[in-house]
């Protein structure tokens, strides 16, 4: 992993495997990295990424911040195949927002070995095509993405299919986390956040 790292840390763009599919990603401190991804993804700037966090300790400093309610709920999904929608309010996490400031998409996948050990935080979105399908392997990750990224990580087929999107922002007043993408199974969800207090509905 140390290539990977050391690509990011550059400003590059690197191809990494989630537990649901391949995705870009780039240093979230590295305004570089962000634009890069952006303009490899065919992105507009205005539109949000995802946070994503490998290491425990950066999902532990992320939802640190937040209200004990949301915390509660994050903590019920994450890490998983999951991504929070959570405020912000400090702009921590300004270079993922897009137009939305004070809000963040946080993403804690379960993975093992070495990338868990990547102690960066990362701006990314899925490896594939605005509206194109996600990318259940490298091969199917886009021959024009593949040839504009500093590093790739293998790990194999993945399940293929995009995490879950929930929004907690409703939570803190009382109100209802919304499902805005179902995931792999959005019953496990909705069982998680019924187990730490919170109603699911629809987006």
């Amino acid at each position: 992993m140390a290539a990977l790292r050391e690509a990011l840390l550059a400003g590059g763009v690197a191809l990494v495997p989630t537990d649901t599919v391949y995705g870009l990603a780039a240093a979230l401190d590295s305004a570089e990295g962000v634009a890069a991804l952006y303009a490899l993804k065919g992105r507009p700037r205005g539109q949000p990424v995802q946070v994503l966090l490998f290491a425990p300790r950066l999902l532990e400093e992320a939802l640190a911040p937040l209200d004990p309610a949301t915390r509660r709920a994050a903590q019920a999904l994450l890490p998983g195949p999951v991504t929070c929608i959570v405020a912000d309010p400090a702009g921590r996490y300004r270079a993922a927002a897009g137009d939305a400031p004070g809000t963040v998409g946080i993403r804690a996948p379960v993975v093992s070995g070495a990338l868990a050990a990547l102690d960066l935080p990362l701006v990314a979105t899925s490896a594939n095509e605005p509206g194109g399908p996600d990318p259940r392997t490298l091969d199917d990750v886009p021959e024009r993405i593949r040839a504009g990224v500093a590093c790739a990580v293998d790990a194999g087929p993945l399940p293929g299919t995009a995490s879950a999107v929930v929004d907690l922002q409703g939570v803190p007043a009382g109100g209802p986390a919304r499902l805005l993408r179902p995931g792999v199974d959005p019953g496990a969800v909705e069982a998680a956040l019924a187990a730490a207090g919170v109603r699911l509905v629809p987006g």
